[in-house]
């Protein structure tokens, strides 16, 4: 069996978001805690480096997996950390050759053949990776058949080869608890719009979205869904909170609740567990896949809060990104989530394909119609695997790759990845800055905040408040 690193890297925050850096703080890593849970119970030895908390040097990482004796390095690629990642692969496998390197995730299976053939990486694994990483590190390690494996592309006699994917995995039942205990899992939060309670950290309930949202690199891994039961779900939620103390858990699939009787279910499996203590949940979902009903068997559950991703004000722009629902859907879900007793969290994007400045400015109008507690305002990016950027790429509209600035909250006008034809980048960031204000400088959300909901930290509100004064003031990013 072998030594196995597992590395979630780090990206360079104040690039990234600027004067937002300081509400970015390190979430769970779900996917990489799978892996090494499962890295585990094939016999592995597992360590893991989180470096988006411990913010170490390539040299210093570099060192840390040399001297710890790792076998194989696995690291994790999103588009933001692309460069970094791919940085630190090339001076692993510079400086410390007899480690075997590892890239997984979405970026990497997007631009597999680029790394490999940059020499950033041994392989590249595509997909899910419980079941396929622990026979890759054997072949790896033991000098195995990569052929034999499914879904990997790597270096071979004949040149960078891949081999075909396989099924996603059926049974998500039957993977281990996440391996929590070799994570900085205490130094964890969520967003401050998403955050109910700390300690938290995560769950998943379903993998997998239906949806072909065109803005979305989710379809890229399949559109196929796969549950869990209710009764798995209910057991894990309940092993957070007892076990490790845990106060919120967010779920973190594309979309819970998603199928009705599968939410109902679960809701009632975690009810009927009577779990003890002052604890939350929390999930990301449409507007058109809730009720009433459903949202109130949700609260009996202790769901304190729906995430909606609503993007727009403007029913041709959702029905041009794919959205398939409109806002007078948008109005509905939202009322009824609020009948329930829910707080709400919404999700918008600025500068959508065939956006205006008026179109942006209806979707902040409508934001401020709605009753909901948090509002997040995002900069449209055409992230790889999406249906938007290859459009882009094929009619020769993309701006800047610099996939460091791939952040919703990019600062820089001159590194946006896409503008929308007829307004400008400093447009654009403006109008996300004035969306920003305008909502929460209202004193029905101040109070709101300060008195009713009370689930950000003073410090944090202290943050954003001259956060938003140093804007109104500078107009700076």
């Amino acid at each position: 069996m072998a030594r196995v690193f597992l590395v979630n890297p780090a990206m360079d925050i104040p690039a990234g978001f600027g004067a937002y850096r300081k509400l970015m703080e390190p979430m769970p890593c779900l996917g990489l805690a799978y892996v090494a849970a499962a890295c585990r119970q094939a016999g592995h030895e597992v360590r893991v480096l989180d470096n988006f908390v411990e913010n170490l040097s390539h040299g210093q990482v570099v060192g840390l997996a040399r001297d710890w004796g790792a076998q194989v390095v696995g690291i994790s690629m999103l588009t933001p950390t692309a460069q970094t990642t791919e940085a630190l692969g090339l001076l692993l496998r510079a400086g410390f050759p007899s480690a075997k390197v590892v890239l997984g995730n979405l970026h990497a299976a997007l631009f597999a053949k680029e790394l490999v053939g940059r020499g950033a990486c041994d392989a590249v694994l595509h997909g899910e990776g419980e079941i396929r990483f622990p026979r890759l590190i054997e072949a790896l390690t033991a000098g195995g058949d990569l052929s034999a494996i499914p879904g990997i592309t790597w270096r071979g006699p004949d040149g960078i080869m891949s081999t075909p994917m396989c099924e996603p995995i059926e049974d998500l039942d039957a993977l281990p608890y996440p391996a929590w205990d070799l994570f900085p899992w205490r130094s964890y939060t969520f967003l401050p719009f998403v955050t109910v309670a700390q300690p938290c950290l995560s769950v998943l309930g379903s993998r997998g979205c239906p949806y072909s949202c065109k803005f979305c690199a989710l379809g890229y891994m399949g559109h196929r869904v796969r549950r869990r039961s209710p009764a798995a779900i209910a057991a894990e939620v309940e092993w957070l909170v007892t076990k490790l103390g845990i106060r919120h858990v967010g779920f973190v699939d594309p979309i819970f609740p998603l199928d009705r009787r599968h939410a109902l279910d679960t809701c009632r499996a975690i009810r009927a567990r009577a779990i003890p203590g002052e604890w939350w949940w929390t999930s990301q979902t449409r507007v058109d896949a809730v009720d009433e009903e459903l949202c109130r068997e949700m609260r009996r559950s202790r769901c304190r809060r729906l995430l909606f991703g609503i993007e727009s004000g403007s029913d041709g722009l959702l029905a041009g990104i794919g959205k398939n629902y409109t806002t007078d859907d948008v109005r509905r879900g939202v009322a009824a989530a609020r009948a329930a007793g829910l707080e709400i969290s919404a999700f918008f994007m600025l500068g959508l394909p065939g956006e205006t400045l008026a179109a942006a400015r209806q979707t902040v109008r409508f934001a401020m119609e709605l009753d909901i507690d948090f509002a997040k305002f995002a900069i449209t990016i055409p992230y790889p695997g999406s249906e938007l950027y290859d459009r882009l790429v094929r009619e020769g509209k993309m701006g800047s790759q610099d996939w460091g600035r791939f952040t919703t909250f990019n600062p820089d006008p001159d590194s946006l990845p896409f503008v929308p034809e007829g307004m400008t980048a400093r447009q654009l960031l403006a109008m996300q800055r004035r969306a920003n204000l305008r909502f929460y400088f209202r004193p029905r959300i101040i109070l709101r905040h300060l008195f009713k909901i009370r689930s950000i930290p003073l410090r944090t509100l202290f943050q954003g408040a001259l956060l938003a004064l140093r804007q109104v003031f500078k107009g700076g990013g």
